[in-house]
């Protein structure tokens, strides 16, 4: 099933924000599957080598990794990606990442419910076949899990995934994480690496959220954690092959997600911006310690006085050029004199430094929405794809129907 998606674009002014001025992109969704309830399978993350060829991973109702291919444009059914780790309860695949000549997929399992500490496995795709999945045995030392969320590679056996080392026990009361990374080199998988400073407090809730690697050895990497008592933003630098330590990297009231750097010097950052009326949307270009000032992107409604959106993705093709996905509250019908909690699906995008209004994914007027896009890759310039999930809900907050699962292809 195709649907065209068509929202008029209109002009939004916030005071400290730049103005999106371009119309909003065309997007197309193609249906990857239905879901009887939220979260209960779906698309993750997404990776494309050229315009349409991608792959997209996730996980299905049957508690299994699973793994789709797009070819010049059409998407394959949804496959088991777990072929090859035996016998095990469940498993899903977090993130993607292309190169030259094929495509990696991160993920973890567990074996069996009695044993719930997590085991990690790739899985690879090239001249047009998924391999067998691949189990890795990652040494923790003294943590206790390690959490992926964001892969990265240049090229066939030389990667970086970025995540979190949790080092208490899954319900502590004070739980105790670390902001790390694990690497790959000629093909052989290193173990976790914290990258939190002895002295910065970086303890409680901290993890490395997403990576860009604009050339071998050169890394940028982003997240949220705590810093000397205080949540900020956090960034961690590679430098010819050799990583700093997670600092402070951006103002106090920036939530930065996402992250893409087309060239060394050229990154843009995306996320939200607190206000005093909730958050905005926004991103932000420049360098490590050279950040301009944020623009608003998205769509803006404002309930009762309150906003709230963000920027939850991020992919740029040169440092004026850019595609941003995330998700902002929509217009909400009012039900028994008590507003519904939509949050609605969005992507916009630049170019040449000019940014659109924004396009809503699966916006019904007279339901309450929820949706999200959970993957974006851009291979070259105005060719996007995403994927994600989109339902309704009635008064009670429970689906109306089934949840969507889509592909949008992204188009200027």
């Amino acid at each position: 099933m195709r649907v065209r998606v068509a929202v008029m674009t209109a002009l939004v002014v916030v005071a400290g924000f730049g103005i999106p001025v371009n119309a909003a992109p065309r997007v197309t969704l193609t249906q990857l599957g239905t879901s009887a309830s939220p979260g209960m399978s779906g698309p993750i993350a997404v990776a494309c080598w050229s315009a349409g060829n991608c792959v997209a991973t996730g996980y299905a109702p049957n508690n299994r990794a699973t793994v789709q291919t797009q070819r010049d444009g059409k998407w394959g059914l949804a496959v088991d990606a777990t072929r090859g780790l035996g016998k095990i309860s469940y498993s899903i695949l977090v993130t993607a990442s292309c190169f030259s000549g094929g495509c990696l997929a991160f993920g973890r399992y567990l074996k069996s419910q009695n044993n719930p500490t997590d085991a990690h496995f790739t899985i690879s795709y090239s001249h047009g076949l998924w391999k067998k999945a691949s189990e890795l045995s990652l040494q923790l030392g003294s943590a206790k899990a390690f959490q992926e969320f964001s892969l990265s590679c240049r090229d066939p056996g030389d990667c970086v995934v970025v995540g979190t080392l949790r080092y208490s026990a899954e319900n502590a009361s004070i739980p105790v994480y670390a902001p790390a990374l694990l690497t790959e080199k000629s093909g052989r998988w290193g173990r976790p690496v914290s990258l939190a400073p002895k002295t910065s407090g970086v303890n409680k809730l901290a993890e490395l959220l997403d990576v860009s690697c604009p050339t071998w050895g050169e890394c940028r990497a982003v997240g949220i954690g705590t810093m000397r008592g205080a949540y900020r933003s956090i960034l961690a630098v590679q430098t010819d092959g050799h990583w700093s330590m997670a600092q402070a990297g951006f103002p106090a009231n920036w939530s930065v997600l996402s992250i893409s750097c087309p060239s060394l010097r050229n990154c843009t950052v995306g996320g939200r911006i607190s206000t005093p009326n909730g958050s905005e949307a926004f991103v932000a270009t420049g360098g490590v310690g050279h950040w301009g000032n944020p623009i608003q992107v998205g769509k803006r409604w404002t309930i009762s006085g309150y906003s709230r959106s963000s920027a939850n993705l991020l992919s740029c093709q040169s440092a004026s050029t850019c595609v941003v996905a995330g998700q902002v509250d929509g217009p909400r019908p009012t039900v028994n004199s008590t507003l519904g909690v939509s949050s609605v699906a969005w992507v916009a995008s630049e170019i040449r430094g000019r940014w659109t209004d924004g396009t809503l994914i699966g916006y019904r007027r007279v339901a309450n929405n929820q949706g999200q896009v959970s993957g974006l890759s851009c291979p070259s310039v105005g060719n996007c794809e995403g994927v994600g999930q989109y339902w309704s809900e009635n008064a009670s907050l429970r689906p109306n129907s089934v949840t969507h699962n889509f592909a949008a292809s992204i188009a200027r």
